[in-house]
């Protein structure tokens, strides 16, 4: 019977606190996720943003492609314009 009370005593001197720290600690993790899900949300909203000049880069592409074909038939008319030195 004693060492029930012991072991009574015990867990209501040391299990018990210990447990409670460890139950604050994950509350207070718990309660520091929702401001970092937020600043994340932010960032990314703004990574969209950034992608949404994506469109243009393609139309950039398509320019160049147009700009490069016209340079490279410049050239072959030089080819046949101009005697080989």
């Amino acid at each position: 019977m004693t060492v029930l009370w012991i072991v009574n005593i015990v867990v209501l001197f040391v299990v018990i606190p210990v447990v409670v720290l460890l139950l604050a600690g994950v509350l207070k993790a718990a309660k520091s996720i929702p401001p970092t899900v937020d600043a994340i949300a932010g960032v990314a909203q703004a990574a969209s943003r950034d992608l949404d000049a994506v469109v243009i880069l393609l139309t950039t592409q398509n320019y160049i492609s147009q700009i490069v074909a016209g340079l490279a038939n410049y050239g072959g008319s030089l080819d046949a314009a101009l005697p080989d030195a």
